[in-house]
């Protein structure tokens, strides 16, 4: 069984804009967070691997087809666009949609933020199916050609942007900022550490926090207890930089009446200079590297 996808994209979407008094907009081709709103829909779809897709056109429907024409998309014209609302734009859409696919997938293309856990979670359903979040239907949905009259089962789904339209009162604020949201809080990223090393593994992240937290605090012991680690376990991290270094990282001050003092030393506090300075060389070169090979995977 086929299941694709139509795009319902034929709409004069800046009617209804400029009737609120609003600047007229073409939605399909509206930059949402760095991407057209119709080529977010697509890479969605590609990356569930629905195919093939339909895109329904109408209103600027050779400014959209030229928009697309290198994305292995099916251009159909809805011939009545002026006349028709979204339900026989629909119909019209399905009935092209039937001569290619058993099932389809359907996204009015002002609906965008949608994510693709809601496409995997339809395409598990064998009959038609919509979202349901917080109680309100969303898009996409699945709809089979024949079985319109059935009643579709609702899906309950955790993503707010199937129920997020352009076309509401800010609306394309609105979807903005979530589109943003899911992509920083998903995407791909990369860490390392700087560690140092001459016979051993001596001198880190950690290690450089620690003497930080000394030089603020005052004392090892102060330093040890921010850091949640036993006192013992700061005097060895000491002791083996000290070791390998061969030079004092701290100038340490016994008694007094409330106990010792160290203080990072002047060669000491040079050399976490020197590790602060490399480490954020790293990260920016670091960053550079990470855009040029895993820029398409963000």
């Amino acid at each position: 069984m086929k299941t694709g996808a139509l795009i319902l994209a034929s709409a004069d979407y800046g009617k209804e804009l400029r009737e609120r008094g609003e600047p007229p907009v073409f939605l399909p081709m509206h930059v949402l967070d760095g991407v057209t709103v119709i080529k977010r829909e697509l890479a969605v779809l590609r990356k569930a691997a629905v195919s093939p897709i339909l895109v329904l056109t109408g209103h600027e429907g050779e400014v959209l087809k030229s928009h697309l024409i290198h994305h292995q998309v099916l251009c159909v014209e809805d011939s009545g666009y002026r006349n028709h609302d979204r339900e026989q734009a629909l119909l019209a859409g399905l009935s092209e949609a039937e001569k290619y696919m058993d099932r389809v997938l359907v996204i009015p293309a002002e609906y965008p933020a949608f994510s693709g856990e809601v496409v995997l979670e339809l395409l598990s359903r064998e009959k038609p199916a919509v979202p349901l979040y917080e109680g309100k239907e969303g898009w996409p949905r699945l709809f089979v050609p024949g079985r319109e009259r059935e009643e579709a089962e609702r899906i309950p789904v955790k993503d707010a942007g199937c129920v997020l339209s352009l076309l509401e009162e800010n609306g394309v604020l609105k979807a903005e900022e979530y589109v943003r949201g899911q992509r920083e809080a998903n995407a791909l990223g990369f860490r390392f550490r700087l560690v140092l090393d001459k016979e051993n593994e001596f001198f880190g992240p950690g290690v450089y926090e620690f003497f930080k937290q000394v030089d603020a605090a005052g004392s090892i012991q102060a330093a040890a207890s921010r850091m949640n680690m036993s006192y013992s376990k700061g005097w060895k991290m000491v002791n083996q930089a000290e070791k390998e270094m061969g030079f004092l990282f701290l100038e340490r001050n016994k008694g007094g009446k409330n106990g010792g003092s160290s203080m990072i030393t002047e060669e000491g506090r040079l050399f976490l200079e020197r590790y602060h300075e490399m480490e954020e060389a790293l990260k920016q070169a670091g960053q550079q590297f990470f855009e040029e090979y895993f820029r398409e995977y963000r």
